[in-house]
């Protein structure tokens, strides 16, 4: 088991004059305090909110050209690291380093088409021009969605990227729906999808802020076919899926090689936070029943399983963890997802990476908050936060004892 960090209180300016106040303001201390002052003494906990984990993303991978970082691969930048910092931006409400992020994804990722770049090297310099349309899509909804100065002219990027992800990176699926392939190389027949490039809650975004139904259907679309794909929820997502004409999409490795069998892997892990975290009651519906697979905890902390659940790579980071924290959260398990997102957190301070820092972010922002949605559980929203740990949830009651004593 993981431990929390040692319990330390912060100083929250809180008097009380013992000798004039009753007990039962001191119990209505108590509440005032855990509606206003609670935020803090979590920090102090070792806990922390969707706004301070992303701010520290920004803070370790961001440079102050607007470039994000992958330190632990070599320094070299992607454009889902660059979408990712985009969002991240917005949950901490940092527009500055949202607009340093944007300007220079522009300036040195986005091609003619509107569509960008996946990969450049350490200097910033591009090493491959294929776009990667899990950015291209991420990109469009954080530009939309962003509110700040410059807004309406970098809305108007939004919907250009948008345009050109439908134009170029949107295949038809079965009983005429469109898919959104993995670029505009992955178009082709058989096209090459991955499921976890379809994050709904940037199609809901998208369909909101473009006007275009087609986002909705883009939607509907990605449930059906994730739902088919992992027979109503029986199996795990795939990283990788190739989809023929008139046939259901079949499981495959990765096209890179990476994997020798079709997994559920650092790709599809994201497919269960984007289902969780949807506005959709059927996306919903479908990551509560992958709760089953990943509710062991072999499984919870696996870098890869077998779609059926076995554990193919049991080497822990942090996005398995989100990704069976949304899961749990989709099923009820209010209390397991809230541990395995400490957990998740533990590990990427303990062994910090690039994409275990943006996942355990997102995966607070998109499950615990409505930084990124509207779609919050109401059996989450109004509560405070309640740490999962025997320790925490300790360290919180002393925090509160230690307010309530005056200085």
């Amino acid at each position: 088991m993981i431990r929390s960090e040692s319990c330390r209180v912060p100083d929250v300016p809180l008097r009380v004059n013992r000798t004039t106040k009753s007990l039962s303001t001191a119990f209505r201390l108590l509440v005032v305090m855990a509606s206003a002052g609670l935020a803090v003494v979590i920090a102090g906990c070792g806990s922390s909110g969707p706004q301070q984990d992303a701010a520290r993303f920004l803070e370790t991978y961001a440079r102050p050209d607007g470039r994000v970082v992958r330190l632990d691969q070599g320094g070299d930048t992607v454009s889902e690291g660059q979408a990712y910092g985009m969002l991240l931006a917005e949950v901490s409400g940092d527009s500055s380093a949202f607009g340093r992020i944007w300007t220079w994804t522009r300036n040195h990722l986005q091609l003619r088409d509107h569509l960008f770049a996946f990969h450049a090297n350490a200097k910033g310099q591009v090493i491959s021009t294929e776009p990667a349309s899990d950015a291209d899509l991420l990109i469009a909804w954080a530009l939309l969605r962003y509110q700040g100065p410059h807004a309406a002219e970098w809305h108007r990027d939004g919907q250009q990227v948008a345009d050109a992800v439908l134009a170029r990176e949107v295949t038809t699926g079965p009983n005429e729906m469109p898919v959104l392939v993995a670029g505009p190389w992955a178009v082709g027949q058989p096209a090459t999808i991955d499921p976890s490039y379809w994050s709904l809650a940037a199609y809901q975004g998208l369909a909101k802020w473009t006007r275009n139904h087609t986002w909705l259907r883009l939607e509907a679309g990605a449930v059906d076919l994730a739902r088919e794909i992992t027979k109503n929820g029986k199996e795990l997502p795939p990283d990788w899926a190739l989809l023929h004409v008139g046939d259901a999409p079949q499981p495959e490795p990765s096209p890179n090689g990476d994997a020798a069998v079709a997994q559920y892997g650092l790709d599809a892990q994201r497919t269960v936070v984007w289902f969780a975290a949807s506005c959709n009651p059927h996306a919903r519906a479908l990551a509560a029943r992958w709760w089953r697979l990943l509710r062991p905890r072999t499984s919870a902390h696996a870098l890869a399983l077998s779609l059926g659940g076995a554990v193919l790579t049991a080497t822990h980071a942090p996005l398995p963890l989100v990704a069976a924290a949304a899961a749990a959260r989709a099923a009820g398990h209010s209390t397991e997802s809230r541990q395995l997102l400490d957990e998740a957190a533990a590990q990427q301070r303990h062994f910090p990476t690039y994409y275990g820092g943006a996942w355990s972010a997102l995966g607070k922002a998109l499950l615990t908050s409505d930084a990124l949605g509207p779609c919050l559980p109401a059996r989450l929203t109004g509560q405070a936060y309640r740490p999962a740990s025997p320790a925490g949830r300790r360290c919180l009651i002393a925090g509160m004892r230690t307010q309530l004593i005056s200085r």
